[in-house]
């Protein structure tokens, strides 16, 4: 099981919806803000264009909805 740790880049391995935020498409980068105590990011927050602009929130994520984003030299 991969730690993730407050700050880690994250991509969303999905679209992510929920009523209190804007939709999270699959592919967007964010990163973490809080985890839960065995290591598995809780909430993220993401910076989403749409046709309105550019959107700052954090979203409440579950493990599989996000995984570590890959460094620009793999």
């Amino acid at each position: 099981m991969t730690r993730y740790h407050k700050g880690d880049k994250v991509t969303a391995q999905r679209t992510i919806e929920d009523i209190d935020v804007p939709v999270v498409p699959e592919g967007a980068e964010g990163t973490v803000v809080t985890t839960t105590v065995f290591g598995r990011p809780k909430h993220v927050a993401f910076a989403v264009s749409d046709g309105w602009g550019l959107k700052r929130f954090q979203a409440r994520v579950r493990p599989s909805d996000v995984r570590r984003a890959r460094a620009i030299d793999e």
